[in-house]
């Protein structure tokens, strides 16, 4: 088919629906393409995106395992615009720092992450079954809202450590931090999301301190406390990590309940199979994860002149490795659009990305994944699709922000 790619628009609404497609046009004809789209505001032209866009699995890879060549952040990085230039003065966290000082902390915050984890999934048990039982009133529900969000989100919340009490206003933090990350927000939600981002800053901040509120015993934020900065972890790295997990830690969690369910509806005869064989849970979280990744782009930042795909590149160019499309690339993943959850080349996937910088969280989300699926579909026997989902407005997230379901 005729495909002019300096005519791609990433915030298209079919696109945004499947992009699929265009990732395989992608692959055939433009494997590393400049992504340039500005918009008018107040009469002056403002830069959306200008990035070389990698849609290959093995260039993909490649940026996000070379650690010395592409980097987290640009050599010479433009201030934002005011009044967000202040945000320069935020400490980093772990998930924006490049080496040699990440890979002093990964280390640490791995080994936290993994005790402040550990049976937790009999709490995810214990919030799934009352979601879903308070649920059960109606015959109908909208399961973004009832269950795939708040049971990642408040499972999070008590891996942070963070008191119940505080669970609700921290939220709502958060999901005004996720709002202003779309980059054709409206400048107000824009701003909503940075008084966010500096709220949930000083709310860890505050919460480091333990007096007179004290954060749980054996979550993150007292065992950062504890034990990582006698190791060498600065109080403000503690407290930009935190504020780090708070907004990413869940939401690939929500993404995969909420789009991997879609997916079940879309292809009942898998959803059978699921139901019939649940020991194929683990292996079926890895193919909703590489079938439709909760992360769909990653951006790093040439350290010097470099080249890939053919395509040459200079010191502080962006590149942003397009797992989605990576994940659907015939030359790793046999029939790749096809959903099939007893698929044995799924472990490939790169739905949390690679290298240094794999998602922190991943372990959360494979516990809490296959706890969240068990109860859903042990508990909604007859669950059906029941309207019209929608898609999240952002090319960097992939995931329905509604599924309104029938319960039976």
């Amino acid at each position: 088919m005729a495909f002019d790619p300096d005519t791609f628009n990433p915030h298209d609404p079919s696109f945004l629906a499947d992009p699929y497609p265009t990732y395989a046009l992608f692959r055939q004809q433009a494997p590393v393409h400049r992504v340039f789209a500005s918009v008018p505001v107040q009469g002056k032209p403002v830069t959306l995106y200008d990035s070389h866009w990698i849609f290959r699995y093995a260039d993909v890879k490649r940026v996000l395992d070379d650690r010395q060549l592409f980097l987290k952040n640009p050599p010479n990085p433009a201030a934002p615009p005011a009044p967000f230039s202040v945000l320069q003065n935020m400490p980093q966290g772990i998930f924006s720092m490049d080496p040699p000082r990440h890979n002093q902390l990964r280390p640490i915050l791995d080994q936290l992450f993994a005790e402040a984890i550990d049976k937790i999934e009999g709490v995810a048990q214990g919030i799934a079954s009352s979601l879903l039982g308070s649920a059960k009133a109606s015959s109908r529900i909208e399961l973004v809202s009832a269950y795939a969000n708040p049971l990642p989100a408040n499972v999070l919340q008590n891996v942070l450590g963070i008191p119940q009490a505080d669970w609700q206003g921290v939220q709502k933090w958060v999901e005004g931090v996720v709002a202003g990350h779309d980059y054709t927000s409206p400048v107000a939600a824009k701003m909503l999301g940075g008084t966010c981002a500096m709220a949930l800053g000083g709310y860890f901040q505050a919460l480091t301190r333990g007096c007179p509120v004290h954060a749980n015993p054996g979550g993150m934020v007292d065992l950062m406390v504890a034990q990582a900065e006698p190791q060498g972890m600065l109080r403000d790295e503690v407290q930009m990590t935190l504020v780090n997990l708070a907004v990413a830690g869940y939401l690939s969690s929500v993404f995969l309940l909420a789009t991997g369910t879609l997916n079940l509806l879309k292809h009942p005869e898998q959803l059978d199979l699921l139901r019939r064989q649940p020991e194929l849970m683990s292996n079926a979280i890895e193919e909703m994860l590489r079938y439709d990744a909760p992360a769909q782009l990653a951006d790093r930042y040439c350290a010097v002149d470099t080249e890939i795909g053919g395509v040459q590149l200079k010191a502080g160019d962006q590149v942003t490795a397009v797992l989605g499309s990576a994940n659907r690339d015939p030359a790793v993943f046999d029939n790749p659009d096809r959903f099939d959850l007893q698929r044995t080349d799924c472990l490939a996937h790169l739905g949390f990305g690679d290298g240094i910088h794999y998602c922190l969280g991943a372990p959360l989300v494979r516990k809490v994944a296959p706890v969240g699926f068990k109860i859903l579909l042990d508990q909604l026997p007859h669950l059906q699709l029941a309207g019209l989902p929608q898609w999240q407005t952002d090319p960097y997230l992939r995931s329905v922000v509604n599924l309104p379901v029938s319960i039976g």
